[in-house]
């Protein structure tokens, strides 16, 4: 039996066991037993046995038609066939020892293992996939669709056609959000693209119309044409609301590489030139034939590289990835803690050192204060501070304030007691009947702004009685003159009388706390003749 028989039976006696444990499952077996019987297969079989049991339960809950079962296993049977082809194609040109080419069939275990899912998602599932097509994200059948779009990416090895399948499914993650949008249904999902338009809060990435807020994270320098994913909430009424927005590579279809056997020369070519500079050393005494002796050495190098071309063969080796890079970040949220190393914003904690910008021109920084952060994250995901603009100050709950003091002034909106201006609302509950110059107690909530809202007026009416007579001086509107003192009248004072100037008046009331008196009856009995100051002659 040659190299490629015993690669191509291993091959067959994995698939062989994957079938006998998916048939003694199906008669009741645990996929635990199943797996104990072949440990050194255990670690590639777990994982499919798993999936077995997951598409089973789906399959139970969409049962799949006859007519779809038939179409999934054409499907199956013309893709395993192809990929039977591929992987014939790849083994069948290298002449090397069979243990290397059961080597580069055990590097290929995840091209088997995608087969493997295939087989079983297919055999299982025809017809719940099938149905899954038109699922949209929160429908049951979802996930179904989106294991099938992975089995296919993992099948999928030629690069070019595998990015014209990752822009088909680009395009099908935007019509579903448009679909979600337009259905005005509540979910969670994400889709990638290039940013079209970005105005203010409102964007456009693929064609799908998305909103920002200052809760949504920012990954990267973002601008018009900037290819990015987006993870976005429906929140019911059409709107997109964006939670994350990243820069993320577009995967484009790869450009020609040169093929193995073009490599030959470059490898053979470098290794003889290194030995024959050497001649340039010798004195120019000696002949300059002597390097003829070195020239024949190309002959025999050529054998020992190509032998060991094989074993360095450049496409099974992965492509190095490039070096991790720091991610700029911006978004905006409430501080929650402030210390000497670290502030908390928005639920996320950012490193603060001696190059972080602290911009409190609008408002001072405080816990309760809202800030824009602009920060780095590292490669060990935490975020360092590049600025922190504090946009708007903490704003300070409300506060209960009681006090008491005379009335100064008072409205329907607004009094003034003991200097303190009041907002009078439709809440306020006032007791007795205001006068100026009166005590009032009051209670009242202080906002944020320093400003207060009445809660709670009662007016205290004094309770000293005082009795006078003396020359009216001054007659107004609620308020008199009477020898000096200030005389207040309200609905309730009694007058008899005509009030005048120069008259006599004589007045019973209640002494107020600023040394007014708030008169009950004023009695006016004749104007003042005077008094005449005697001379002598």
């Amino acid at each position: 039996m040659n190299e490629d028989s015993v690669a191509r039976q291993v091959f067959r006696d994995f698939e062989a066991v994957l079938d006998e444990c998916l048939t003694q499952m199906n008669r009741g077996q645990s996929l635990e037993a199943c797996v104990a019987q072949y440990p050194a297969l255990a670690a590639e079989l777990e994982p499919l046995l798993r999936m077995a049991l997951r598409v089973e339960a789906l399959r139970q809950d969409q049962p799949p038609s006859p007519v779809a079962l038939r179409a999934g296993r054409q499907r199956l049977l013309r893709q395993a066939a192809l990929l039977r082809r591929t992987l014939e194609d790849q083994t069948r040109p290298t002449r090397v020892p069979w243990w290397m080419n059961l080597q580069t069939l055990m590097r290929r275990s995840m091209v088997s293992t995608a087969l493997a899912t295939v087989l079983l998602v297919t055999v299982l599932a025809a017809g719940t996939v099938a149905a899954s097509a038109r699922s949209l994200p929160g429908d049951a059948l979802y996930p179904v669709k989106r294991a099938s779009e992975e089995v296919r990416l993992l099948l999928t090895f030629d690069q070019q056609i595998k990015a014209q399948l990752v822009g088909k499914i680009d395009e099908r993650r935007r019509e579903e959000a448009q679909a979600i949008s337009d259905r005005r249904r509540v979910a969670e999902l994400s889709f990638r693209g290039r940013i079209e338009r970005i105005d203010g809060m409102q964007w456009t990435v693929g064609g799908v119309a998305i909103r920002r807020s200052e809760e949504t994270v920012v990954e990267g320098d973002l601008a018009v044409g900037t290819f990015v994913r987006v993870y976005v909430r429906s929140v019911g009424d059409g709107t997109l609301l964006a939670m994350r927005i990243s820069v993320e590579p577009e995967i484009a279809a790869p450009q020609p590489t040169a093929s193995p056997s073009m490599a030959e020369p470059t490898m053979t070519a470098t290794a003889t030139p290194t030995e024959t500079p050497q001649p340039t050393e010798i004195p120019p005494t000696t002949r300059p034939v002597q390097p003829s002796a070195a020239t024949a050495t190309p002959s025999p190098t050529p054998t020992a590289t190509g032998t060991a071309t094989p074993s360095a063969t450049p496409t099974e080796i992965p492509p190095t990835p490039p070096p991790p890079r720091d991610v700029k970040v911006r978004f905006s949220g409430m501080i929650e803690t402030i210390t000497v190393e670290a502030w908390t914003i928005g639920g996320q904690i950012v490193i603060v050192d001696e190059n972080t910008v602290i911009d409190e021109e609008a408002a001072p920084a405080a816990v309760g204060a809202v800030a824009r952060v602009i920060a780095t994250r590292q490669q060990d995901g935490t975020l360092l501070g590049v600025a922190i603009i504090i946009e708007r100050a903490a704003e300070i709950p409300e506060q209960p304030f009681e006090f008491q003091g005379l009335i100064e002034s008072f409205g329907s909106a607004e009094w003034i007691v003991g200097g303190h201006s009041l907002l009078i609302t439709e809440q306020t509950v006032i007791e007795g009947t205001p006068q100026k110059g009166l005590l009032a107690e009051v209670k009242a909530m202080r906002q944020s702004d320093g400003s207060l809202i009445a809660v709670r007026i009662v007016v205290r009416l004094p309770t000293e009685e005082v009795q006078f007579e003396g020359v009216i001086q001054s007659v107004g509107d609620g308020e008199w003159i009477v020898e000096g003192v200030t005389v207040r009248l309200d609905a309730e004072t009694a007058v008899e009388g005509t009030p005048a100037v120069g008259a006599v008046a004589e007045v019973q009331g209640l002494l107020l706390p600023d040394g007014a008196v708030l008169a009950r009856r004023i009695v006016v009995q004749s104007e003042s003749t005077g008094t005449v100051t005697p001379t002598i002659a």
